[in-house]
């Protein structure tokens, strides 16, 4: 999947670690944006409300405040 980088959307490979510390982010899960978050325990990104796992997480991009 092509992605511009100006869309904000990058590579879950690309995710730096410090991400991985249970805040909420933007994620692309098949084909549908989500919010997730990592679950260490689980080592899997879940989602926050459910608890359920993600499986096909592809992109990830911050949550960030309104300007």
């Amino acid at each position: 999947m092509a992605v511009p980088s100006s869309s904000g959307w990058n590579a879950i490979t690309d995710l730096p670690s410090d991400r991985k510390d249970g805040r909420r982010m933007l994620l692309w899960d098949e084909d549908l944006p989500v919010i997730g978050r990592w679950d260490a325990e689980r080592e899997a990104w879940e989602d926050p409300e459910s608890m359920s796992v993600y499986e096909d997480i592809a992109l990830w991009a911050d949550i960030l405040a309104p300007k």
